[in-house]
């Protein structure tokens, strides 16, 4: 399989992660600072992804994940991409290889929608590889044919020589030595011109691999000692272990069972220092194979075992393929023929099926391919068509292009006139609504001070009167034993005196039309004020003095809303905040009670609440959840009511 790690690691580098992510932000647009930001907060993510990738794997999934999060709810198409890729390798280094693939699909569509050919081919590189390490042999070759297309047209010699090296290991994988050699050639001339070293020894690898196939047997031991000479020097231990396995592979077509054992036990031993699940598989797969060549078939058999553990979890059903043929095998050998028996049995369905899944990718491409030809002779036959139709279109296109023109004048101008005419019938309907509410807001509170008046005048000069007289006769040494109760009597009187002017002052509040809504507001809350009620008032900001109809509509939302928390929220405590800031006056009422019932309808109290406050140029949010309490804002803008202000010193102290 070569170094398909090594390889990624080639494509999603840092300085190509910066130049993916960053390419177009020198010169930026103003309005595109929060774009930029998130392309940013995107790379670092992804930077500490590529820093953990081959030592921790849970924290370089974690980054992988927030990048992709990132991107996607910013809309970043180009950071999306580039963090799926990124997130592709970091599955394969799990040896997650189906999740692996799902996400380079994933990549692959992204890329084809946004139709940036450069990442399309990134993205079919990287799917190709999930492929190969799926053991989906013909899907990879479709999908890196279609990368080296794009590549051998835009791409750099550094990405043709990458490209070469991805069909070179396909067609070894698919067992075709002309075109492995073919590749690995035209990517070993290429390298010595481009001289990087990751790339050239990916490159020597696919080479000795080809001579290898093509039973070039001595030149491609050769290459490999070449090979293990260099990545030692570089100390690139991922390759040293490939070489490892692919060396021990040549041992055994040279039928040196012992030196491959050899191999093999030094692959095996960095597959279990760095758990890659690839290294697992291959390392025991080739102990297994080269003990059953030794015809020491118990260890084969438990080297075989492990060999399969780690290929059904990963998903490589290539190696399970072969792996399963081995099994039957060593059973054979072992005299067990009831478990050779199960082992060729699923071999044969498993291989069944992966045939079956190479001959539809191969109908795939075939009907792409044709539906591709058909397309094209569509277009000729409409190009044809549009030809023979253009000279005589030509004569009446001035009379049809007169016509449209005409006729979208006048659809416009019905339109608007239609639209005017409608949005001024809306305009109308709701300033009727709104006077109407007036006059009833109006008629409100013409009646509160009229009843106001009524009790102040009325029965409260009645009460004060009665309890003139009553003091008379308190005072009467006619009746000493009946003073204890002229006491209660007069007690209770002045209680009802006191209850009357509550109710007078909240029907008809002088104060808010004497010294303003914040002295008002203090005074209610301060009459509400009770051992069983606490209110927190909060003035922000100098609150003006505006019109009076204006002011007292606010000071009776104040109330709805405080007689709301009273009633309903079972608090004993509320806050209150009013504030003003550049034209806009809000308020805030807060309680740490019960909440409203989720999914509850608004009752009438708060539609017609919301009606009030819209009256006067407002809105109203509330927030709230059970057992949470509830917070209701309300703001307006009362640049419309403001009155001049005039510098009038308010008392410190009201009385109530």
């Amino acid at each position: 399989m070569s170094t398909l790690v090594r390889f990624v690691d080639c494509l999603i580098s840092k300085a190509v992660l910066g130049c993916i992510l960053l390419v177009e932000m020198a010169g930026a647009p103003v309005h595109a600072r929060d774009i930029r930001q998130d392309s940013i907060g995107v790379k670092h993510l992804m930077d500490s992804c590529y820093m953990f990738i081959n030592t921790d794997y849970d924290r370089s999934e974690e980054y992988a994940l927030k990048a992709i999060g990132l991107a996607e709810s910013s809309g970043f198409t180009r950071g999306l991409i580039a963090a799926d890729n990124l997130y592709v390798n970091v599955l394969i280094s799990q040896g997650r290889y189906q999740k692996s693939f799902e996400v380079a699909s994933e990549s692959v569509e992204l890329s084809r929608k946004w139709g940036n050919e450069k990442y399309l081919a990134k993205s079919y590189t990287i799917k190709g590889m999930t492929g190969i390490f799926l053991g989906h042999f013909q899907m990879a070759a479709n999908n890196l044919l279609d990368a080296a297309v794009i590549i051998d047209k835009i791409g750099t010699k550094l990405e043709i020589q990458q490209s070469m090296n991805m069909l070179s290991i396909i067609f070894t994988e698919l067992k075709d030595k002309d075109k492995a050699l073919e590749y690995a050639l035209k990517a070993n001339k290429l390298g010595a011109v481009n001289k990087h070293p990751g790339t050239n020894l990916m490159t020597l690898m696919q080479l000795a691999r080809a001579r290898a196939l093509n039973n070039e047997l001595a030149l491609s031991e050769k290459i490999f000692a070449q090979l293990l000479s260099t990545a030692k020097q570089l100390k690139d231990s991922l390759n040293i272990t490939y070489t490892y396995i692919y060396s021990a592979e040549l041992a055994i077509q040279q039928e040196k069972y012992h030196k491959a054992l050899d191999l093999y036990t030094k692959a095996y031993r960095d597959a279990v220092k760095t758990s890659f699940p690839d290294f697992l598989i291959y390392a025991n797969g080739g102990l297994a194979r080269t003990h059953y060549a030794l015809k020491h078939f118990n260890i084969a058999s438990r080297y075989l075992e492990q060999g399969v553990y780690h290929a059904r979890r990963t998903g490589s059903e290539n190696m399970l393929r072969e792996l399963l043929l081995l099994g039957a095998e060593i059973k054979e050998g072992e005299g067990d023929l009831k478990a050779a028996l199960l082992f060729r049995k699923e071999f044969e369905e498993l291989n069944a099926r992966l045939l079956n899944l190479d001959l539809q990718q191969n109908v795939h491409r075939l009907e792409a391919v044709f539906q591709n030809s058909v397309k094209e002779r569509e277009i000729v036959h409409q190009k044809l068509l549009i030809a023979n139709n253009q000279l005589k279109i030509s004569q009446k296109d001035n009379y049809i292009a007169v016509a449209v023109f005409l006729a979208a004048i006048l659809a416009i101008t019905a339109l608007l006139i239609w639209l005017w005419y409608g949005q001024k019938h809306k305009m109308a309907e709701k300033e009727r609504e709104v006077q109407l509410l007036k006059a009833m807001m109006n008629g409100e509170e013409a009646e509160r001070s009229r009843l106001a008046r009524d009790l102040h005048d009325g029965v409260g000069g009645l009460l004060s009167a009665t309890k003139m007289h009553l003091s008379v006769l308190q005072n009467d040494a006619v009746f000493p034993e009946m003073h204890q109760r002229f006491d209660h009597t007069v007690s209770m009187l002045d209680s009802a005196s006191h209850e009357i002017r509550m109710i007078a002052h909240n029907l008809a509040p002088d104060l808010l039309m004497k010294l303003g809504l914040h002295k008002a507001l203090s005074a209610y809350f301060l009459r509400l004020q009770s051992p069983n009620f606490k209110i927190d008032y909060l003035k922000i900001g100098d609150i003006p003095r505006m019109e009076s109809n204006f002011e007292l509509l606010v000071y009776r939302i104040v109330q709805e809303l405080v007689n709301n928390v009273i009633k309903h929220s079972g608090s004993d405590h509320a806050l209150i905040q009013l504030s003003y800031r550049e034209e806009v006056l809000s308020v805030t009422v807060e309680d740490d009670g019960v909440g409203l019932k989720e999914d509850s309808e608004e009752g009438l109290g708060l539609s017609n609440l919301r009606s009030r406050i819209a009256a006067g140029n407002g809105y109203m949010e509330i927030e709230s959840s059970r057992d949470n309490g509830t917070t209701v804002f309300v703001e307006f803008d009362v640049k419309q009511y403001l009155l001049q202000q005039v510098n009038v010193p308010l008392p410190d102290k009201i009385s109530i």
